[in-house]
């Protein structure tokens, strides 16, 4: 993954000794993608519209958050395979857990659905909020403030916390 901090680095904003803010993680994860994206994805499969599978995201993300927040506080792993009616990402860390749904954006029908997919996973873990990280070629900030705004699944009582990286 290459350099993924710096040993100084003020983390303040994401990682303290008693909660992890999963929307800072990702905006770091998005700019380490941004500073190394050359070398990271220059091999990575593409589809027919030659955009990146989603699996090399998810792939990228669990060996970033691995490096990142290391293993002697933290621990993450990955419910595979996919499709399976699981959360993709979990990570334990001061004593919480932390589920993220990772999809690729398509369009916003998929987005609301994805939402109501998060929050049953979240019931399904006994949790009150999951993540639900859209991986997306590029968003503005109208877009970034519009959709990324958490949303409580009536049904299940479930937040969920939408987060763009692009």
């Amino acid at each position: 993954m290459g350099k993924v901090r710096e040993p100084f680095e003020d983390l303040g904003d994401t990682l303290t000794e008693e909660d992890l803010t999963i929307g800072n993680l990702m905006r770091r994860f998005q700019n380490h993608l941004k500073r190394n994206r050359e070398w990271l994805l220059r091999d990575a499969p593409r589809r027919k519209d030659l955009r990146i599978f989603e699996a090399v995201y998810h792939f990228a993300l669990y060996r970033y958050l691995c490096d990142f927040l290391g293993t002697k506080y933290a621990r993450v792993w990955p419910e595979f395979p996919t499709g399976n009616g699981k959360i993709d990402l979990i990570i334990e860390y001061a004593d919480q857990t932390y589920a993220l749904e990772l999809k690729s954006y398509t369009d916003e029908r998929g987005y609301n659905e994805a939402l109501g997919q998060a929050a049953g996973y979240g019931k399904q873990l006994g949790l009150s909020e999951v993540s639900l990280v859209f991986f997306v070629e590029c968003i503005d900030d109208a877009n970034r403030e519009k959709y990324e705004k958490t949303y409580t699944d009536g049904e299940t009582g479930v937040r969920v916390r939408p987060v763009f990286v692009d």
